[in-house]
């Protein structure tokens, strides 16, 4: 059959179907029963009971749900390869418990005349049920005395035992079977509203949604026109792009909406913070860490717990909390979580060479410091003690203004330099170390102010003679 005309077909199948569900006949009367009146009192016990039986049922449900969550959590510490709620839905899917039942030669009987007159009718026949063919097939077991019944029925009583042995052990399609029972209620409940939208008009819309990825299932939607109409025109939107939606935030939780730029960087800012101490912990035990420091990392973490960081992504190293990008946030919380960045604990010789390095740095930078103080102050004293020399040497001699601008200037103060290669215990990608915030310094009382050279007492000239 072509395409088309099978479309066809089953559309002119559900218009056909759709016409059996109304009819414009009008409801009559075809139940009398005489309604048996109650006193208060009767009523008022008739409830009390009522509730009591609904709790007791319900306590029951719950005890033997608890009593399946068991078995199930059992299945999975047992095989382990599918979830609870999975080995949990396998076991509802019995209806009922079921007692294991011998296969008796009747059975097996039943079962061969059955097939053999099926076997006879012309392919597309209505097959026919055991019930129809029973008077037969009792009279011609009763004619047969039990070596015949035997040889009748040998191999078929093997052929059933295979076959329940295969339903009972073989792996059954969980996922499968709730497909197969989700279409079939939904097709149940469609047909049962469709009949209730006839008698009394009621519209109605169903929604029906899967709640994880396990499950097979599409999203389903049952309307009448009017609920339609009402999204289209009202909501501006449609039915099937609502359950989409639905489906989604079923299946994604909160976790998948949509967040305001801020609520994510505020969320991102505190996983990392509990990340890094999480991971920090683990890599100084035994040893007991109050918090992450930051500034100072060498002296705060290095130096009392060997712990080195390796591999920082970003370009600065600061706390999660100083950090706005977003983009950023995102790559320091992907390195953390893969485990590119991580802490490392040092080995006691790798420790005891850190402290040696960190020490000769560290006396090195002394020493740079002291040669260059030594070298300003002597510069700086050189223009006070030319004044003095001049003016111990011959008072008269006053020096003018074009020798005192011959003179160079003093040389600029000189500031002090950090080494180049410090060791911090924070390293990058590439292996360099990365920069450590330090703890600022408290400021001199007298910075801004201007300063001027260093004020000497001077020198009293004598008063040149007079002749009379």
């Amino acid at each position: 059959m072509p395409p088309h005309e099978k479309a066809g077909s089953v559309v002119a199948r559900y218009a056909s179907t759709m016409r059996k569900m109304s009819t414009t006949k009008k409801q009559t009367v075809w139940r009398h029963r005489q309604r048996i009146k109650q006193t208060a009192a009767q009523k008022a016990l008739l409830k009390v009971k009522r509730k009591k039986h609904r709790e007791e049922y319900a306590a029951a449900l719950i005890a033997a749900r608890d009593v399946v969550k068991e078995q199930a959590a059992l299945l999975r510490e047992t095989f382990g390869r599918h979830s609870v709620n999975y080995y949990f839905e396998e076991i509802m899917q019995h209806s009922r418990l079921t007692g294991r039942r011998k296969v008796t030669k009747w059975n097996a009987f039943v079962k061969k005349e059955v097939e053999c007159h099926n076997s006879a009718l012309p392919a597309g026949e209505k097959r026919y049920k055991a019930c129809e063919l029973m008077p037969q097939i009792r009279a011609r077991w009763k004619d047969m005395d039990e070596h015949q019944r035997t040889a009748e029925t040998e191999d078929i009583i093997e052929s059933m035992r295979e076959h329940r042995e295969m339903k009972e052990l073989s792996s059954h399609n969980v996922m499968l079977g709730a497909l197969a029972d989700t279409n079939k209620t939904l097709e149940k409940v469609n047909r049962e509203l469709t009949t209730l939208h006839s008698r009394a008009g009621i519209e109605f819309i169903l929604l029906a949604v899967r709640g994880d990825t396990e499950h097979w299932n599409q999203p389903h939607v049952f309307n009448t026109a009017r609920a339609a109409e009402f999204f289209d025109s009202c909501l501006k939107t449609s039915l099937g792009t609502l359950a989409f939606r639905f489906e989604g935030y079923c299946v994604a939780g909160v976790q998948g909406l949509a967040k305001t730029h801020l609520e994510e960087v505020l969320e991102l800012k505190k996983n990392l913070s509990e990340m890094i101490l999480q991971k920090l912990w683990t890599a100084a035990s035994p040893k007991q860490v109050q918090r992450m420091y930051y500034t100072n990392f060498d002296t705060n973490i290095t130096a009392k717990y060997g712990v080195v960081l390796e591999n920082w992504p970003l370009s600065k190293f600061c706390c999660p909390g100083d950090i706005n990008s977003r983009n950023e946030l995102r790559v320091l919380f992907h390195a953390w979580e893969t485990n590119s960045t991580r802490f490392r604990r040092l080995s006691d010789a790798e420790f005891g060479d850190w402290e040696t390095s960190r020490f000769n740095a560290a006396m090195a930078q002394m020493s740079s410091n002291t040669d260059v103080d030594l070298s300003t102050s002597d510069t700086a004293l050189l223009p006070d003690l030319q004044s003095s020399d001049l003016v111990e040497g011959n008072s008269l001699s006053i020096p003018t203004a074009a020798t005192s601008t011959d003179q160079p200037p003093p040389p600029a103060p000189q500031h002090r330099k950090r080494p180049a290669a410090e060791l911090t215990g924070v390293f990058s990608i590439s292996g360099e170390g990365v920069t450590v915030e330090k703890k600022a310094r408290k400021e001199r009382s007298d910075k801004g102010k201007k300063r001027g050279p260093r004020k000497g007492t001077r020198v009293a000239t004598p008063a040149a003679s007079t002749p009379s």
